[in-house]
């Protein structure tokens, strides 16, 4: 079922891989690094790219050189096994849901043997237990401060593009889905992978940050 969300494009996403610019451009990076980092962010957009070094920084555009463009909701152009990390902070939840699943599916098929994904994401928990506080500066320090906690909630679950807010059983089930193990919640900045540490670009903000292992 969650490649079935995939497969009208990968025909096309294997012509891609073969013959364009930005699948050659992408594929040669990854297979350097063996590190992804998806959702990125846009140079462009007043807030920039978040790039890491040493990372295949990936988003929906890119200059070839230090982002590199491609749309997550299609299969990668890189062969199976061929990743050890993959990062994304801040865009699982731009995707709906079953897309979300497709691309975890996709992070499990190109990651190696022992390979592990971690992904931060706004926590549903986090976002309901502000709502029934009648907290809503929290996010103060980012310039989100709703008028009201129906505004919080309201807004919190609709803008900026979100599809679909995951609490954390939810994220759990998808990875496991999506064929991972040992999926465990992790700390702001904290990995028992030296790779995966201190990679978080945003404020603490009781994200749910997961890790997921091949």
């Amino acid at each position: 079922m969650i490649w079935s969300v995939l497969a009208p494009r990968r025909h096309g996403a294997r012509r891609i891989a073969a013959n364009g610019r930005p699948a050659l451009a992408l594929r040669t990076s990854a297979l350097a690094t063996r590190r992804l980092h998806l959702g990125c962010g846009i140079e462009s957009l007043g807030h920039g790219a978040k790039v890491l070094a040493g990372w295949t920084n990936v988003d929906i555009e890119g200059d070839g050189i230090r982002t590199f463009a491609w749309d997550l909701t299609d299969a990668f152009p890189l062969p199976d096994g061929s990743i050890d990390f993959i990062y994304s902070e801040h865009f699982i939840e731009h995707v709906s849901l079953a897309s979300g699943a497709a691309l975890l599916a996709e992070c499990r098929r190109v990651l190696g043997r022992g390979g592990v994904v971690r992904l931060s994401t706004p926590d549903l928990r986090v976002l309901t237990e502000k709502y029934l506080a009648g907290d809503v500066r929290e996010w103060h320090d980012m310039g989100w401060e709703p008028a009201t906690p129906c505004d919080l909630l309201n807004e919190g679950l609709r803008n900026w593009g979100h599809c679909y807010v995951y609490d954390e059983p939810k994220i759990v089930a998808v990875l496991r889905a999506a064929g991972f193990v040992d999926v465990a919640r992790q700390r702001w900045g904290r990995s028992a992978h030296e790779s995966l540490t201190g990679l978080e670009t945003r404020p603490d903000h009781g994200d749910l940050i997961v890790e997921g292992r091949v």
